[in-house]
């Protein structure tokens, strides 16, 4: 009978541990995905159409800064935009959010972003503000989807993308 006892404290503990992970699993998991939700609402959308025709004018990256400190409202909206990612990558690096999936999702998003700002990034560095530090270090773990560490879900849009072009 002590055997039995044993045995079903043994696996009611199993369950219980099991419960936990797959809670946490799942937690880890809907907040990696509100990040892209968030970053698909209207407002975001919006935010981000700007921020691009910023980015793609023709004007040199010292005027870019220098119309951003101009208008306030531009310069609220790039900080939102930068803020977001600095926010992600707290959570990943803080491991509160699912690291293999965040690289998944903001691949190649993130490292374009942190490569399209950097300049306005430094601009605001310079002057000195903290800024865009988790964003740095999000954008070099998610450029490891370049390398060796590709998920298998990334090779497989690959290879379906390359049978669609043949």
């Amino acid at each position: 009978m002590e055997l039995m006892d044993f045995l079903s404290g043994i696996g009611g503990f199993l369950i219980a541990a099991i419960t936990i992970y797959l809670t946490v699993r799942h937690f880890m998991t809907s907040k990696t995905i509100s990040y892209i939700e968030r970053m698909n609402t209207g407002e975001m959308a919006q935010i981000r159409a700007e921020i691009d025709q910023w980015m793609s004018s023709d004007k040199t990256d010292a005027e870019k800064c220098e119309l951003a400190e101009r208008d306030k409202e531009l310069s609220a909206k790039l900080m939102m935009w930068i803020n977001i990612f600095t926010e992600i990558g707290i959570s990943y690096k803080q491991r509160i959010i699912r690291r293999k999936l965040t690289r998944e999702l903001f691949y190649p998003m993130v490292p374009n972003y942190w490569r399209d700002l950097l300049f306005y990034i430094n601009h605001k560095r310079g002057k000195g503000h903290a800024i865009g530090y988790y964003f740095e270090y999000l954008a070099h773990e998610v450029r490891k989807m370049e390398g060796k560490n590709r998920s298998n879900l990334f090779k497989r849009y690959a290879y379906m993308k390359g049978k669609d072009q043949q």
